[in-house]
């Protein structure tokens, strides 16, 4: 996982039909509760789902992992789920950034 570029975006849009995306900011262990308030019917029906996760520097990508397999409980065998994460130093140790963009619908 890396931060998110250019090629990471063209494979998500690829996917034709209508867009739906989420951007915000939550406490750490919040964020399936943000996904299922805005986006479980979209999730269900995705063919790509773009990920960006943005977290204190101090954390290690292990904070995310249990969300991981959550959100990829919400989704078809065959969406494409590209995940990006970027430590960053100027937010709380608690709270994680995203952005998260569904296509396909």
């Amino acid at each position: 996982m890396e931060d998110t570029d250019w090629a990471d975006y063209k494979i998500i849009l690829s996917h034709s039909g209508k867009i739906d995306g989420l951007v915000g900011s939550c406490k750490i262990d919040e964020i399936i509760n943000k996904i299922d308030e805005s986006l479980k019917d979209s999730f269900l029906k995705a063919k790509g789902i773009l990920i960006n996760l943005k977290f204190h520097k101090n954390k290690t990508l292990l904070i995310i992992n249990d969300y991981m397999d959550k959100i990829n409980d919400l989704v078809q065998d065959d969406t494409e789920i590209i995940i990006t994460t970027e430590r960053i130093d100027d937010i709380d140790e608690d709270t994680l950034k995203y952005q998260i963009i569904v296509t396909g619908l």
